[in-house]
């Protein structure tokens, strides 16, 4: 198999993905810990996108404030669309970074960084290498949540624990709790 067929075989990760950072942020109420980054506030914010993945064209697009809470996207999810465009907002700190992540490539866009401090303070190469700093520090977090999505969805514990709890929640009827989410991330860890 190429690399191209891999891709195309593989396309249906960011969405699932994006399903499980929303459950996730959901579950926790947005205040996550990223494994080697530490506590971070995360949300999905609008413009979130949803599509059904064997059908593009019906597209389903939330603009509101806190579009994950909205009666458009949970009936969308119980519906089978999946999220394939959304802005996710990463708080750590006093440092808040956010940027587009669209499912089927994988790639950030309109990226926006915690402010630098003005020229005045900085040198222009200063400013280019704190950007570039901050933009790793962006990378780090985005990183540091796939990589537990990833070891939770390429263990057995994602179709035993994890998928009904998510169908649960999409069904609004999930007694999942922090502690089970704790419990399966140990296991999957193991």
């Amino acid at each position: 198999m190429d690399l191209v067929d891999r891709i195309e075989t593989t396309r249906f990760l960011g969405s699932e993905f994006l399903v499980w950072l929303w459950f996730k942020t959901d579950l926790f109420e947005g205040h996550l810990d990223v494994d080697g980054v530490g506590a971070c506030d995360v949300w999905l914010d609008a413009p979130l996108d949803l599509a059904p993945l064997a059908d593009q064209n019906e597209r389903v697009s939330i603009k509101g404030v806190l579009p994950t809470s909205s009666k458009e996207a949970t009936e969308a999810l119980r519906r089978g669309k999946v999220p394939t465009k959304v802005r996710i907002v990463i708080a750590q700190g006093t440092s808040e970074y956010s940027a587009m992540f669209n499912a089927a490539t994988f790639a950030l866009s309109s990226v926006k960084l915690p402010a630098v401090l003005s020229e005045t303070e900085y040198e222009a190469d200063e400013m280019f290498i704190e950007r570039m700093r901050l933009i790793d520090e962006l990378y780090e977090l985005v990183e540091g949540l796939y990589r537990e999505f990833l070891q939770m969805r390429l263990k057995p514990v994602w179709f035993a624990t994890l998928v009904p709890a998510i169908q649960g929640w999409i069904k609004g009827k999930s007694d999942f709790s922090e502690k089970d989410y704790k419990a399966a991330l140990k296991k999957a860890r193991a």
